[in-house]
């Protein structure tokens, strides 16, 4: 039988190329698929998810509700844990100003939504990708803004003032893990488990083989710090990546429903 080619779409951040290392470098194969990768910040991705094109995607679970129907939600490979959230940060020392905006990595994003979740109250925001983002916020003295990814290990380094962990604040008042990122793979495809089954093999492979997986993550890594992707790593990939469970599972339905009532 022919192969099928599958396009697949993930960020650049290190822990999605880690776990996905084992099939990016043809380590993890299946006679009948193969996979041609495309990077993408996560609000470009969840942008680009409506329209199809990818086959498996890596999106905010934010923007998941409205992908119900053309797409299946993957257990694995995913980005889902405890003291991994978004941070609200601050150009300088004086305190939050809610009636100056807020500069978010997206309007899909699940950090924008912890912002509002935090706020309970609208806020002026701008919307850019989170590396511009964090160059205009370390830059520009006053500037309010939402971090995610590597940048919340280097923020004090800086200089910026933390203002709020956001994902900190969904804990304490839900108890619940914080959902950050969902693997999707187009459910006319017939192939979920197929890929779910692979991605976690991916990731088997980059823990027995980690220098080789790290050396990828170099190779995109926005920071490009040994101990920076480290602990991106060590932060992001957890028990819940190889597969949800019933907590990973009940946070992310509790996540589902207090997006549907806000």
């Amino acid at each position: 039988m022919d192969s099928m080619t599958l396009a697949l779409c993930i960020s650049p951040c290190p822990n999605d190329v880690y776990i996905f290392a084992g099939i990016l470098l043809g380590k993890v194969t299946h006679l009948e698929l193969c996979f041609s990768p495309t990077f993408l910040d996560v609000q470009a991705a969840n942008e680009a998810a409506p329209t199809g094109q990818f086959d498996v995607i890596k999106i905010s679970y934010a923007a998941y509700p409205a992908l119900r129907e053309t797409y299946d939600l993957l257990p694995s490979g995913g980005a889902l844990g405890r003291g991994c959230g978004p941070l609200l940060l601050k150009n300088g020392d004086a305190p939050f100003d809610p009636t100056t905006e807020v500069l978010t990595p997206g309007a899909q994003t699940t950090a924008n939504f912890l912002l509002d979740f935090w706020a309970q109250a609208p806020l002026e925001k701008r919307y850019l990708p989170f590396d511009t983002l964090y160059d205009e916020l370390r830059t520009v003295p006053g500037t309010q803004g939402v971090v995610i990814h590597e940048k919340r290990f280097t923020y004090e380094a800086d200089g910026l003032t933390l203002i709020q962990d956001l994902g900190e604040h969904w804990e304490n008042e839900t108890g619940y893990a914080i959902p950050l990122g969902a693997i999707l793979c187009r459910r006319a495809l017939n192939l979920s488990n197929t890929i779910a089954a692979l991605i976690r093999e991916s990731l088997a492979w980059a823990d027995t083989h980690r220098d080789e997986a790290l050396a990828l993550c170099r190779q995109y890594a926005q920071d490009l710090t040994d101990g920076v992707i480290e602990a991106h790593i060590g932060l992001y990939v957890n028990e819940y990546s190889e597969d949800l469970g019933k907590e990973g599972r009940a946070a992310v339905e509790f996540f589902f429903s207090q997006q549907a009532a806000g």
